[in-house]
């Protein structure tokens, strides 16, 4: 192996509270704050520079079924996004889902999910996910519905990113291929802002269909692409 460039030999904090295996971890160093998820259903607040312990998060769960914490993130503003899901077998409602945080630790709302979530990110004002059962989906941060409906990938999604300009979502699946989608051309997409014909209402994701490249939206001057890498 080749040997790290610019990663100091030693940890620069080492933080602690978790009582089983970390599952997640979330970093804002424009508000000095590492979030972890953790198997024992718990989300703990701590620190960057001092390593310091904020609080501990505990998403409600109407089971006494073990919680779990597989995915989180947090945005630029501080809202604290957390994906739980409870052991395999229950057949409950609440076997997954989002909640959102604010940085004060307040609670503030709960959406139940029909799938798995394998990978979250959050852009402005909207939560981006992928599933384990293949579906892309964007939410309103705020009110956590939808904003618009599920791209089904037809695989499983490991990874999802949006790309700075937030012109395009890059989505990882299963069998190895990095799927592409975008809307309108990227000088549309200014930095700091969401394009409302990116994420708006007026647009809707077309569900893929075998050998499908091209996904048209209800504006026809506008098109989302799909491209394999």
């Amino acid at each position: 192996g080749g040997v790290p460039v610019g990663l100091a030999s030693k940890p620069f904090q080492i933080l602690y509270g978790h009582t089983n295996e970390v599952l997640t971890v979330g970093i804002s160093t424009e508000l000095d704050v590492a979030v972890s998820g953790s198997r024992d259903g718990t989300v703990i607040i701590h620190t960057i520079q001092k390593g310091q312990y904020m609080r501990t998060l505990r998403p409600p769960c109407e089971s006494s079924l073990f919680l779990t914490i597989p995915n989180l993130a947090i945005s630029w503003e501080g809202h604290i996004v957390v994906y739980s899901s409870t052991e395999e077998k229950t057949t409950l409602k609440d076997k997954n889902a989002l909640h959102l945080f604010s940085i004060n630790g307040k609670y503030l709302g709960s959406q139940i999910l029909k799938e798995q979530v394998s990978d979250i990110c959050i852009i402005g004002e909207h939560i981006v996910t992928g599933s384990i059962q293949g579906f892309l989906s964007v939410r309103d941060l705020h009110s956590l519905n939808l904003s618009i409906n599920p791209l089904a990938m037809r695989l499983p999604i490991h990874c999802v990113c949006v790309t700075k300009e937030y012109s395009h979502i890059l989505v990882g699946l299963e069998d190895g291929k990095l799927i592409v989608v975008g809307v309108g051309k990227p000088a549309e997409m200014r930095s700091g802002q969401l394009s409302r014909k990116f994420w708006g209402s007026s647009k809707r994701l077309s569900q893929i269909s075998a050998g499908e490249t091209e996904y048209n939206t209800q504006d026809s001057k506008s098109r989302i692409t799909k491209q394999q890498r």
